[in-house]
């Protein structure tokens, strides 16, 4: 991996590990998941067609395009409501880890199977020391600790399933040309819609009557679509230039940063076995980037 897609992997995972703590937030507070991603889908699109229209151009491959982003956008729109959902389940430090294990691995196997990765032998022992983290962080000694174990892990693997297939969609619309902000905009109108269509469901038609919301529901909309942007953009020009296994794998290190901040922030249960955790991915990101 060279250097200028190794920082911009590191910018993804800083923004997109703040974004996922404030996800937490919002499922801590038991606020509406699916309202938060329309508010979070909705505000980055705005912003994002305003910018293309201000400075930047269509690509000229601009159908094909927008075809995989759309496709991207959809699933990881409806995988961030499961992740919200998911939250509200279970602690943090059981769902970031499952989900790291899990996401990078179907995007390894997608990766290699289907786009042909070239992976080397100490990339593939970096990617092994990434998957050692979850048996370092799980143990049965957190079953009492949640809310609904069960429910929470078929919503951990829902959404992990969802949103690491929508990484490969957006790593098949960089193979045409280089259009990050564009690709960014046309799957978060794609978030924005799989968000809406599920309060419709949850909801009906009349969705005025169903939702209640505040100033701090638009507030945290407002912090994750301007931190979703940016870990976005970021992770995108990093597709473009790296292989999807390799980024996939650092980026999804972003959980050091929710599992950090929860324990600050909520008290979540934190013990040596989690500290060595951490120690351990900060080895398999140095394994992946020095290879």
């Amino acid at each position: 991996m060279d250097q200028t897609t190794f920082y911009w992997t590191i910018a993804a995972t800083i923004f997109g590990g703040i974004q996922l703590f404030f996800q937490k937030v919002v499922a801590q507070e038991k606020r509406d998941s699916a309202f938060n991603g329309l508010l979070m889908y909705g505000f980055s699109a705005i912003t994002v067609f305003i910018i293309l229209f201000l400075y930047s151009d269509v690509p000229s491959a601009w159908l094909i395009i927008g075809i995989f982003a759309l496709a991207s956008g959809a699933l990881h729109g409806i995988g961030n409501y499961f992740r919200i959902e998911a939250l509200k389940h279970i602690d943090s430090v059981i769902y970031f880890p499952i989900n790291k294990v899990l996401g990078p691995l179907l995007v390894v196997i997608l990766g290699v199977l289907l786009l042909r990765d070239p992976l080397t032998t100490q990339q593939y022992i970096g990617i092994g020391t990434s998957f050692l983290v979850p048996l370092l962080l799980i143990s049965s000694a957190e079953h009492h600790r949640q809310n609904n174990l069960r429910q929470g892990m078929i919503f951990v693997v829902l959404s992990t399933i969802l949103t690491a297939t929508s990484v490969i969609f957006v790593k098949q619309a960089t193979s045409y040309e280089s259009a990050a902000l564009f690709i960014v905009g046309i799957s978060q109108i794609a978030g924005t819609v799989s968000s809406a269509a599920i309060l419709v469901k949850q909801r009906g038609t009349r969705l005025s009557q169903g939702i209640t919301f505040d100033k701090r529901d638009v507030y945290l909309g407002f912090i994750a679509a301007a931190l979703g942007t940016v870990a976005t953009y970021t992770l995108i020009k990093a597709l473009t230039t790296g292989l999807v296994s390799l980024v996939y794998v650092i980026h999804a290190h972003y959980i050091l940063i929710p599992i950090v901040l929860s324990v600050w922030w909520y008290k979540d249960h934190i013990n040596l076995r989690k500290i060595l955790a951490i120690v351990v991915s900060f080895l398999a990101i140095g394994l992946l980037y020095s290879s």
